[in-house]
């Protein structure tokens, strides 16, 4: 049995708390800025994390040899994501907005970018609402990233630790560095929040919504400043820029490099980008079809500009909402919740399967078929010009059951607290693809508000699942794994 590395799980995880403490004085610093009284709330647990975070980092730090075990490294990142949303949760606690479970429960919501939560925004003060968005922004570059970064430091490779934390079923390396790639990544991350918060502030948000907002699109979490979310503006173009920031936080990060890099061309034909966008397309000329054809909507305009937004929205994960899409036509609800298991690109922020793995097992369906006409072609799965290994067709096939199973599991272990079917499926399926969001009952914070302590933490546990990709965190309960 391989020995775990205790020091170096430790070592990780200091320099992440002590990280999170320095950005928890943010909304400590506005609330002093504003003469806001709840400062302590983020003073505190804040100077706490950076502290202690600080001095394990020292006591901990040592010459390491460059080989790390695999159960080190899987186990480094679920303690590492659930040490971060322990800290993260300290603001909601001392505020006494909420006991030691919903504070967790949305704390996980926050970092996973699920975007579910226990209470409404006009119940939380502003620099509480400025820490979920942060803590959503934080999360969604990845928290172990944020460590990969300074990995180096700590005196070991950051190759496995990036590929366990962005399990994508494609992984590319755009740099031959890994540090080189986190650093492209951020600069992507920091470029696309910044120019949202310019264009948001610039179409009519006041700072502090434009802040919170462009936060919470480029991490694609949702979490609003307001109960009636997108839809309190009132605006064609904030909803405009938000759909634009969305789609564009919803697409592989390394898109952007290779368009910089190899020409937009290049990356214009990237096959997991097209079946992103295509399905967004789809999806709002079929439900604009539909909210006309329902005379739902007052006119063709009104019901594509809905349409659009709440595709790019749920396509994403993000779940902002202009308008109550629950009471759609039947048919609309239905090819919402069917984007939401989609999802966006590997390699963004957003939630979902993602396209590259529906891309996939398309692509291998279409071929069984050919296969049964045809059982002596030879049918290798191709990615624009990649012919990929045997082991990518098996590995979308095995997420896929997994994530069905996930989904299944989940919904019988809300069952049991005598929540309703219904909404039981919908809590566990809205937290496994981290959107926070479903039609009907599921879908708010009243529900999630008065859910048993179990079921908050068990749906808090699958937000966890989702953002890791399902297989992170299941490896660890195999015993074959701490075997290896």
């Amino acid at each position: 049995m391989s020995v775990l590395n205790l020091r170096l799980i430790a070592n990780a995880l200091a320099a992440l708390l002590a990280a999170v403490g320095a950005l928890m004085l943010v909304p400590a610093a506005y609330s002093l800025l504003t003469g806001l009284d709840d400062g302590w709330t983020f003073w505190s647990p804040g100077t706490a994390a950076l502290a202690l975070g600080a001095a394990l980092f020292s006591l901990t730090r040592a010459r390491q040899n460059r080989y790390v075990s695999r159960q080190s490294i899987f186990l480094m990142v679920v303690v590492c994501w659930l040490g971060v949303v322990l800290v993260g949760a300290a603001p909601f606690l001392l505020a006494g907005v909420m006991g030691p479970v919903d504070a967790f429960f949305n704390s996980m919501a926050g970092f996973t970018t699920t975007g579910a939560s226990t209470v409404t925004p006009e119940g939380l003060s502003p620099a509480l609402l400025l820490w979920r968005s942060l803590s959503q922004w934080i999360g969604g570059i990845g928290i172990i990233v944020l460590f990969v970064a300074i990995a180096p430091v700590a005196g070991f490779g950051a190759t496995q630790l990036y590929s366990a934390e962005a399990a994508t079923p494609v992984q590319e390396r755009i740099t031959p560095r890994i540090r080189d790639t986190v650093k492209v990544l951020s600069f992507v991350y920091g470029g696309l929040t910044l120019g949202g918060v310019v264009v948001l502030h610039l179409v009519g948000m006041g700072t502090f919504d434009a802040v919170n907002y462009a936060l919470s699109t480029v991490s694609t979490g949702g979490f609003s400043t307001d109960s009636d979310s997108v839809a309190a503006f009132d605006s064609w173009a904030v909803e405009f820029a938000i759909t634009v920031g969305m789609v564009l936080a919803g697409t592989n990060f390394t898109i952007y490099y290779i368009a910089a890099r190899r020409g937009l061309g290049r990356a214009v034909g990237n096959a997991e980008l097209v079946t992103y966008l295509g399905v967004i397309l789809a999806s709002t000329m079929l439900i604009t079809a539909d909210l006309r054809a329902s005379d739902h909507s007052f006119s063709l305009a009104i019901a594509f500009r809905e349409a659009l937004f709440q595709s790019a929205s749920l396509t994403t994960g993000t779940a902002f909402s202009t308008t109550d899409w629950s009471a759609w036509p039947p048919f609309s609800v239905a090819l919402l919740v069917l984007i939401m298991a989609v999802g966006g690109c590997a390699g963004s922020t957003a939630g979902g399967m993602k396209a590259i793995r529906v891309y996939l097992l398309s692509r291998n369906a279409a071929q069984e078929i050919f296969r049964l006409v045809h059982p002596r072609a030879v049918t290798p799965l191709v990615l624009g010009d990649r012919v990929l290994p045997e082991r990518i067709r098996v590995g979308a096939l095995g997420f896929f059951f997994v994530y069905v199973a996930t989904v299944a599991v989940g919904t019988l272990l809300i069952a049991m607290h005598q929540v309703p079917v219904g909404q039981a499926f919908g809590s566990v399926f809205s937290c496994v693809n981290i959107t926070g969001t479903f039609p009907g009952a599921a879908g708010t914070s009243q529900f999630y508000a008065d859910l048993p302590a179990t079921a908050k933490t068990t749906l808090a546990i699958l937000m966890l699942l989702g953002r890791l990709e399902l297989f992170t965190v299941l490896v660890l309960l195999s015993p074959a794994f701490w075997r290896a």
